[in-house]
């Protein structure tokens, strides 16, 4: 049976909703990175900004788990000026190559969100198990659920690959 985590960043709650679909879709462990220093007021958005383009790598905490346990490491994180979230980079680079598979999701407001997971793909070494990208209004109008239920198809159909030829659809381990 595969073990999947979905480990997320979210600093203003769109990635955070996204996160908790797919985990509860995937029947998945969810991880949320944790900073010590909180990224409230425009102080936190300049901060954002900042970190994003000059590719920082702040201290992250992440609940207690162990990405490398897992089969497949779903991984989310907002659009931040065309660039990952810094405490995302950070989580990368630390437990990236320890990941078996990786799939990636993201939220944006505009733009940015191909040139992003193109990058998280570069960060871990691979090719991705699965892509998705939906717009901030996309979430707060909840209108997501087509658009997941796709990305749940593709890691549907990684899973039953990966059990092999021998293995029935019947007895895979159901994602959703």
């Amino acid at each position: 049976m595969k073990r999947i985590l979905v480990v997320y960043f979210s600093r203003s709650g769109h990635t955070a909703f996204l996160a908790q679909q797919i985990a509860r879709r995937c029947r998945a462990d969810l991880a949320c990175i944790h900073e010590p220093t909180l990224r409230t007021g425009i102080s936190g958005y300049v901060r954002s900004a900042l970190e994003a383009l000059l590719g920082a790598q702040p201290p992250i905490e992440l609940d207690p788990c162990r990405p490398q346990d897992y089969d497949l490491v779903i991984v989310g994180t907002p659009v931040w000026f065309w660039n990952m979230s810094s405490p995302v980079r950070s989580f990368l680079r630390r437990y990236g190559r320890s990941c078996e598979q990786l799939a990636v999701f993201c939220t944006y407001g505009g733009s940015g969100h191909n040139r992003v997971m193109d990058h998280m793909e570069l960060l871990w070494g691979h090719p991705l198990v699965a892509r998705l990208a939906l717009t901030q209004q996309q979430v707060e109008r909840r209108q997501h659920a087509l658009a997941v239920t796709r990305f749940v198809g593709e890691l549907k159909r990684w899973t039953l690959l990966q059990d092999g030829p021998d293995r029935s659809p019947d007895t895979a381990r159901p994602l959703g």
